[in-house]
């Protein structure tokens, strides 16, 4: 099987590597007490599912056959060409150097059903993509239905009209008019916004495929979503390791939670997440990592000796400086953030005053 079906590829990152580091971590949460493991381990399914389990989207198209798929990938990725690989029974894999790819299945009127029907049963779509030319009348709702119609009531719908309001109103009706159609989660999108689209079509893929479709869409606000959701899960995770009463015990579990969330927020953009630029971007955000860290983390595992009270504000603390590194990294890798603003973001979100004082920071690379 090709990689676009099977897991997918890790951008940058050793596909292994990031196992290696996810299996650790979660050996270190199996050694927790065991009321703690299964909501630590619940939060850290999406994580996996998005980032260790990534595949290609396979999205079906329907409508209008003036357009071919490749010329429809143009207008999704911003002109940007995308490689053609081999057929697989209707499914063709596109692939963007760097950044992955999609699977595509073309389901329009010129293709044989029986050809539609074999794709269907090899590979269930994640959405049906109904393209609306401009200036031509509405694609056969019907004929549009009837292939939907062949895949679950699950897979959502989006249109996308090439001729603006006027015709991304008369598909919506359209799809309002048939039953099929309308029954499913659906969406209309004007193709002279493709930012909009492309996120809109993130949002209606499982989570597996949602990360390979927003980096090879270059879509700035989709990829900051999955990465705000991975910094709930992560937030989340150390909050509650943050409580655990044997003071500096849960130490190795938070550095490796740490390092691997800005790993993972990293590779959302397609950029190589090596050990060296995680670590070159903590020290860019101006304080001493050594005696900072083991400063704030040693105030906080102290406070853990007073009863009840020192595990509540110790999980706080874990939690919200968690959440400070991760918000500062989707900052600077995915929102283009400065470093200078970057680093006052970071300051203020830190908990507490007992920081190190910053010191001059190294220059992050290119």
């Amino acid at each position: 099987m090709r990689s676009g079906f099977v897991g997918g590829m890790l951008i940058g990152m050793d596909r292994e590597a990031m196992l290696k580091l996810y299996d650790r971590l979660t050996g270190l949460v199996e050694r927790l007490p065991g009321g703690l493991q299964k909501p630590i381990l619940n939060e850290l399914v999406p994580i996996r599912e998005m980032f260790l389990e990534v595949r290609a989207a396979r999205v079906m198209l329907t409508g209008d056959v003036g357009r071919s798929a490749h010329e429809f990938l143009l207008e999704v990725t911003g002109g940007k060409p995308l490689r053609a690989g081999a057929g697989d029974n209707g499914w063709r894999y596109y692939e963007m150097s760097g950044m992955g790819g999609v699977e595509i299945m073309d389901a329009r009127s010129d293709v044989p059903e029986e050809i539609v029907r074999a794709g269907v049963a090899r590979f269930a779509p994640d959405v049906i993509v109904i393209l609306q030319e401009a200036g031509s009348g509405v694609a056969s709702a019907q004929a549009v239905a009837a292939r939907a119609a062949l895949c679950d009531r699950g897979v959502p719908v989006a249109a996308v009209a090439f001729g603006g309001d006027r015709d991304r109103a008369r598909v919506s009706a359209a799809i309002a008019s048939e039953r099929e159609l309308a029954s499913r989660r659906t969406a209309v999108f004007n193709a002279s916004e493709p930012e909009e689209f492309a996120e809109g079509l993130c949002a209606m893929l499982p989570n597996d495929a949602k990360l390979e479709f927003a980096r090879l869409s270059g879509a700035k606000r989709a990829q900051s979503q999955i990465a705000r959701s991975l910094l709930k899960s992560f937030t989340a995770v150390c909050g509650v390791i943050g409580v655990q009463p044997i003071p500096l015990a849960d130490l190795p579990v938070l550095t490796t939670l740490q390092t691997l969330m800005v790993a993972l927020i990293i590779q959302t953009t397609g950029r190589k997440a090596g050990p060296r630029l995680v670590a070159e971007f903590v020290g860019a955000l101006g304080f001493n990592v050594g005696a900072g860290l083991l400063f704030r983390e040693g105030a906080r595992a102290l406070v853990k000796v007073v009863p009840f009270w020192g595990n509540a504000v110790s999980g706080m603390v874990a939690g919200a400086g968690t959440y400070a590194i991760g918000r500062a990294a989707i900052a600077y890798f995915i929102e283009d953030a400065p470093i200078t603003e970057t680093r006052k973001l970071f300051r203020r979100l830190l908990p507490g005053k007992h920081s190190a004082e910053p010191t001059p920071p190294p220059p992050l690379p290119e």
